[in-house]
């Protein structure tokens, strides 16, 4: 038996993440950059409308982590726009979680989904250089 949770009875504290900064080692792992109007609101609202999907959202600092059976994401507003990281596991999982990601991105905010490039990333959450878009 499923039970569906609100977002805002998903979300934890910082404190309560387990090593947030480093990726568990996922198989498949890709990065991308949204050029968006408002990022923080635009996460949010990701997050309220894939909850259902999701075992658990956390919250550390502005960043967003939604967990999956076998992958998570990152959401992580910047000035320019919302970076979003995919880990996942399975490939079929890891893809499923980037096409959630995209088309309730497309229901949020004006994007063009199909410009939404991702790129293989590393172990650590949107590289190490400090740079934002």
């Amino acid at each position: 038996m499923t039970q569906t949770v609100p977002a805002e009875a998903k979300l934890r504290p910082a404190g309560t993440l387990r090593n947030p900064g480093v990726a568990a080692m996922y198989k498949h792992v890709a990065e991308a950059f949204v050029p968006v109007a408002h990022a923080r609101c635009v996460a949010e609202t990701l997050c309220t409308r894939c909850c259902g999907y999701c075992l658990s959202i956390d919250v550390a600092g502005v960043d967003k982590l939604l967990t999956f059976e076998d992958a998570r994401a990152i959401l992580r507003p910047a000035d320019a726009g919302l970076r979003m990281r995919v880990e996942g596991q399975n490939l079929v999982v890891f893809c499923g979680v980037r096409m959630l990601l995209q088309g309730q991105l497309s229901a949020v905010a004006t994007v063009d989904v199909r410009a939404v490039e991702w790129e293989p990333a590393g172990r650590v959450p949107f590289g190490t250089d400090g740079a934002s878009p």
